[in-house]
């Protein structure tokens, strides 16, 4: 079983992750473990990883990629561009992988869209995680002992990326609520009931799935 949970940033999404990870003694999949497993089997920079993960290509890449290919040339754009394509499938690939050896919880990522919708077979479990602009910035502000006014700027640009990279990448919206199981507001929930909603939901969706908890697969 695959739990698929998208998130705002500030939303509460790993602490969730993990809180749901334990209960199924699933893998946890998030950016950092994807920038260990990336690496490893694209054979990229880490740097160039991190800085390409989750996020589609800018306008400035964008316009000097349809320059080159108009002009029949091929320079650093396209290679990129190739690259983070790679990349997108090498997520997919990965993130099936853990499924086909025990349940798996992905945080971000394109969810269900990154997986081709719901891949036959594998039973997905979506949740997206959501709340307030203002309660966001402050959950992030304490969190890493930042200025408001930089935890703010933090959403804005990780907010309006990763809506982009879902456009860019699977015509989706990842704010679309149809695509979801269930859609939680962590800020009037609580982020420890949201943890025990997500966990209950993960158990009786493995349940009804035939599959017992894998235990202890990290």
């Amino acid at each position: 079983m695959i739990l698929s949970i998208a998130r705002e940033l500030g939303a509460g999404g790993r602490s969730v992750g993990e809180a749901a990870a334990s209960a199924l003694g699933a893998s946890l999949l998030d950016e950092r473990s994807f920038i260990e497993l990336l690496a490893g089997r694209s054979g990229l920079p880490r740097d160039y990883i991190a800085q390409r993960i989750e996020r589609p290509p800018n306008a400035g890449e964008r316009l000097m990629a349809e320059v080159a290919a108009a002009s029949a040339m091929l320079p650093i754009p396209l290679f990129q561009d190739r690259d983070e394509k790679q990349l997108v499938d090498f997520v997919r690939d990965i993130v099936l992988e853990h499924a086909a050896r025990g349940h798996v919880v992905v945080i971000g990522h394109g969810g269900v869209s990154m997986l081709g919708w719901r891949p036959n077979g594998v039973r997905v479990l979506a949740v997206l995680l959501r709340a307030s602009r203002a309660w966001r910035v402050a959950q992030l502000a304490r969190r890493y002992a930042i200025a408001t006014d930089e935890a703010q700027r933090r959403i804005e640009r990780t907010d309006e990326a990763r809506a982009r990279y879902q456009k860019h990448y699977f015509d989706a919206d990842v704010y679309d609520c149809r695509q979801y199981d269930a859609v939680l507001d962590t800020e009037s929930i609580g982020l420890e009931r949201t943890s025990v909603i997500v966990r209950e939901l993960a158990l009786a969706f493995a349940e009804t799935a035939g599959a017992a908890p894998a235990g202890g697969q990290r």
